[in-house]
C-alpha cells in the first residue's frame, strides 16, 4: 500500500480513523487545525490536491474564509476551496464527540474496546500519541462502519482519493443525501 499523504488530518484519533477508512498506510498526520492549513498552504500541497480533516472550533484558521460548504450533517461539513482542489473536512463540535454519537447511534459499548463512554475520558484516550496507532480505535472504527455518517465520512474520502483533481461537487452531495 501507499501513504496518502494529501490527506492531512488534524490529530492521533482523527489519523487512525482516516486511515482505517482509507485502507492506507499512511496520511500526513498534523497537530492542530492551523497546521493542517498551514501543511496545505505550503510548498508541497499549495498547488496540488489537498484534503484537510479538522475539528470545527470556536476559532477557525483564516484559510476556511476561502473555501464553500458543498453538503453538511449533524457532525460533518464539507467545503471546496473556491480556487485550489483543497477540500476541508469540518468534524462538528469535534472528532471525539462525533465517535462517541456514532457509537452510540450503533449501540456500540465503548467499554468492549477498553474505551471510556464520557467525554472527558474519552478525550484523555484520544489524546496519547500512540492512540494514531492503537488497535482498540481501529477495532471500535470496525464496530461503527456502518453509521450513517461514518459511511459518508468513508464514501467522500474515498471518493476525493479515487478522483483528486476530476472530483465534482455535485458527485460529493449525494453522498449527504441519505443523511438526509
Amino acid at each position: 500500500m501507499m501513504k496518502d499523504l494529501y490527506f492531512v488530518p488534524e490529530c492521533y484519533v482523527d489519523t487512525n480513523l482516516v486511515e482505517s477508512l482509507l485502507e492506507t498506510d499512511g496520511v500526513n498526520h498534523q497537530k492542530g487545525c492551523n497546521t493542517v492549513v498551514n501543511t496545505m498552504k505550503g510548498k508541497v500541497l499549495n498547488d496540488g490536491f489537498a484534503v484537510g480533516i479538522i475539528d470545527s472550533d470556536k476559532r477557525q484558521p483564516s484559510y476556511v474564509k476561502e473555501f464553500t460548504e458543498i453538503a453538511h450533517s449533524k457532525h460533518l461539513s464539507l467545503m471546496k476551496h473556491n480556487v485550489k482542489p483543497h477540500y476541508l473536512v469540518m468534524i462538528k463540535p469535534a472528532m471525539d464527540q462525533f465517535i462517541l454519537d456514532c457509537a452510540e447511534e450503533q449501540g456500540v459499548c465503548m467499554s468492549d474496546f477498553s474505551l471510556s463512554s464520557d467525554l472527558e475520558g474519552f478525550k484523555k484516550q484520544t489524546k496519547a500519541v500512540d492512540t494514531k496507532h492503537d488497535i482498540r480505535f481501529k477495532k471500535l472504527f470496525k464496530a461503527i462502519k456502518h453509521n450513517a455518517e461514518i459511511s459518508t465520512l468513508c464514501c467522500v474520502l474515498n471518493y476525493l482519493k479515487e478522483q483528486r483533481y476530476q472530483s465534482k461537487a455535485e458527485n460529493l452531495v449525494q453522498f449527504f443525501i441519505v443523511l438526509k
